[in-house]
């Protein structure tokens, strides 16, 4: 008997906090992506041809096909880590938090949670980015489509990127 409960309750306690972990958290590697360049192209291409491709540049270097997100959802805030880049990390709630990317430009960014998906928003005076990650209803893959607004743009960037465990 004692054996037995030696053995179960360490078994319940790990239940019990897997079933406490979000089911976004956790890392997801990329299963296929857009073809982001195309998408690029597709943006800025109605830009005056001086503009476009300093604007295409731009958006190539700042959008790639990331191949791996860990995300870590806690009461405490959100921490999303793209590639082998720093986490971000934003406040729990949806209030937004000012972040300095590793080039040194600033912006305000904020999550939002919800049951299957989260929303990730950045903004500064020139424009603004929503990462959009929504699990899927098996809870196998996960899917982050990304949206760029910007004064700057005829129109928005949008692509999508899919992963999964």
């Amino acid at each position: 008997m004692r054996a037995a409960r030696l053995f179960i309750v360490p078994v319940l306690a790990a239940l019990s906090l897997a079933a406490q972990e979000p089911p976004l958290s956790g890392a997801w590697t990329q299963t296929k992506a857009d073809d982001i360049a195309a998408a690029i192209d597709a943006t800025v291409k109605e830009m005056a041809f001086y503009k476009r491709p300093i604007a295409r540049g731009r958006l190539r270097k700042l959008n790639p096909a990331y191949r791996k997100v860990t995300i870590t959802i806690t009461d405490k805030g959100v921490a999303v880590k793209l590639d082998d880049r720093a986490p971000i990390l934003m406040p729990a709630g949806g209030k937004a938090a000012p972040w300095t990317r590793e080039d040194g430009e600033k912006f305000m960014v904020a999550a939002q949670v919800g049951k299957d998906q989260l929303v990730q928003t950045f903004k500064n005076e020139d424009g603004e980015r929503t990462n959009f990650f929504k699990l899927s209803p098996d809870g196998k893959a996960l899917t982050l489509t990304a949206t760029v607004k910007s004064p700057q743009l005829p129109k928005p960037l949008t692509y999508s990127i899919h992963f999964g465990r």
